[in-house]
């Protein structure tokens, strides 16, 4: 990837999105690119964070493991997204760890890049607030979603949102397995398999392996839960 064309990619990243392009000329000139074969682990939970991370290709798991050795996944990274943002912004280690699930490309800001851009113009913190509280609101509707709404509510919502970024939304393919898909639900892996059936049954949606059509999107999202 040439210095224009990630500089391109940088300009619409929302972080990035409102600085100006010597600014972003600035980020190419530091930013790493990062090769992570399959089952890397990028970080450590604990470990200090030392930048961010944009990922390109690939896919990226972001999770926990509990003292008895079970594995929670909080989120699935997918081309576009990033990871890492908040632990670096507070100087902080990294609450979680990160894994490549796939071969996976990333860009990779430094610390020292970030935090000089940030000391050498103020604009800049808040252009990038104002990025964060995007993602900081996305994070409380997640919680609120796991808190809140039952097994059957948390995996309809799931779909119907993949479904939204998908070019045919009634043709949707998992993002991954589906223990990690259960593992980022707050669910076991049985009652993912149960729910799923159970929406088989009542043809609103038709289950391939990871491939799921929904054949009845309107009465998927107005599913009877009582039922």
């Amino acid at each position: 990837m040439d210095q224009e064309t990630l500089a391109r990619m940088l300009s619409r990243f929302y972080l990035f999105a409102e600085l100006k392009p010597e600014q972003i000329e600035r980020l190419v000139a530091e930013t790493r690119k990062v090769d992570a074969p399959r089952g890397t682990m990028i970080f450590d939970r604990g470990t200090q964070a030392h930048g961010f991370y944009l990922l390109l290709d690939g896919q990226v798991k972001l999770g926990v493991v509990s003292p008895q050795g079970g594995e929670k996944v909080i989120d699935l990274i997918n081309p576009g997204g990033s990871f890492g943002e908040a632990a670096l912004f507070m100087e902080s280690p990294f609450p979680v760890f990160a894994q490549a699930i796939t071969d996976s490309r990333m860009l990779l800001f430094s610390k020292n890049a970030i935090f000089n851009l940030l000391d050498n113009d103020p604009t800049v913190a808040r252009r990038m607030l104002a990025g964060l509280s995007v993602r900081m609101h996305q994070l409380i509707r997640d919680i609120e979603m796991l808190s809140l709404q039952t097994c059957t509510q948390r995996l309809i919502n799931y779909l119907l949102q993949i479904s939204l970024g998908s070019p045919d939304p009634t043709n949707i393919r998992l993002p991954a397995n589906k223990s990690t898909i259960a593992s980022m639900l707050n669910i076991t892996p049985e009652t993912l398999s149960r729910i799923m059936l159970k929406l088989q049954n009542a043809e609103l949606i038709d289950v391939h392996g990871k491939e799921i059509a929904i054949t009845d999107v309107e009465n998927l999202r107005n599913y009877d839960f009582a039922s």
